[in-house]
């Protein structure tokens, strides 16, 4: 059993963790705390009532040997707690976003599963909503150095729980990830938003030129994505329902104007924040991914 604490309870990414660890057959949390609030968290997550009794508390490092990171306020406290606690792991949710973070790893599991199981790492940066929805469209073509010129990114989403980040930013992060794939690609990214149908779901449209034609890249993409357990390409649309409430990534993939259009659907706090740092949590345990990920689709 994983002893678990969570730091920023109050806010939703945190709910989220909690909903999901709850149902976790591995995971036990001890605590959650919370710089403003108090009492059960059910007063603040009313999704959790009936589910479970725990109240907002102190954060006891000592008690756990996994803190979920929702706070930056806690940032200093976990970073202490790591120098002197060589058997903790953070999973951080809050800090601002970049792969270059000393001693950390960059949480997108499609590129790092292996350093994950592997290496142990004890700090691992959960990549933001928009980042890992455009970079699991760009991962396999990043990765064969297929990618050439500029991206073009149309993000649709109503962002209503993280607004720490900033559009630069996540092109800066999705370019860093980008150029360690690939260190001669010397492209730019334009990254526009439009009004999303959903606050939960994230559709992006990315164009790329690529030196490929479209039904080899297809068949290049299933063949990535194959024996990962959460992105998945599909031949029709995606619609924003087929992910809500799932830890999925769904892609498809078409050509228009002489460029490639990935379509990258997520729902962005579940693959693009709490479900994602679960599945992190799964590999750094040495447990199955896909435990307590196992979730139904909201079709209706």
């Amino acid at each position: 059993m994983i002893n678990i604490g969570i730091t920023g309870g109050e806010n939703i990414m945190a709910g989220e963790l909690v909903r999901l660890l709850i149902n976790h057959p591995d995971a036990c949390v001890k605590w959650v705390s919370s710089h403003s609030e108090h009492g059960k968290l059910s007063r603040v997550h009313k999704g959790l009532v009936g589910e479970c009794d725990l109240e907002f508390s102190e954060p006891l490092v000592d008690d756990v040997e996994l803190i979920f990171n929702c706070d930056s306020y806690d940032s200093l406290l976990c970073d202490e707690a790591l120098a002197y606690n060589d058997k903790l792991r953070v999973i951080e949710l809050s800090r601002s976003y970049g792969i270059a973070d000393e001693g950390g790893m960059y949480g997108l599991c499609e590129i790092n599963r292996k350093f994950m199981v592997h290496d142990c790492y004890g700090y691992v940066l959960i990549p933001s909503a928009e980042a890992m929805a455009v970079l699991l469209a760009l991962v396999p073509l990043a990765k064969d150095h297929l990618l050439k010129g500029d991206i073009d990114v149309t993000v649709y989403f109503n962002n209503c729980f993280n607004n720490n980040i900033n559009d630069e930013s996540i092109k800066q992060e999705i370019l860093a990830v980008i150029k360690a794939l690939d260190s001669d690609f010397s492209g730019s990214i334009t990254l526009k938003r439009e009004d999303g149908v959903s606050t939960r779901v994230l559709l992006a449209h990315v164009e790329v030129s690529a030196n490929a034609d479209i039904e080899s890249i297809k068949d290049f993409y299933n063949e990535y994505y194959d024996d990962h357990s959460f992105t998945f390409v599909l031949d029709q649309m995606v619609d924003e329902t087929d992910v809500t409430n799932t830890n999925k990534c769904l892609l498809n993939l078409s050509a228009h104007d002489g460029k490639i259009r990935i379509t990258s659907v997520i729902d962005a706090l579940l693959k693009g924040s709490a479900g994602n740092a679960v599945h992190v949590m799964n590999l750094l345990f040495g447990l199955q991914e896909k435990v307590g990920l196992a979730l139904k689709a909201q079709v209706f």
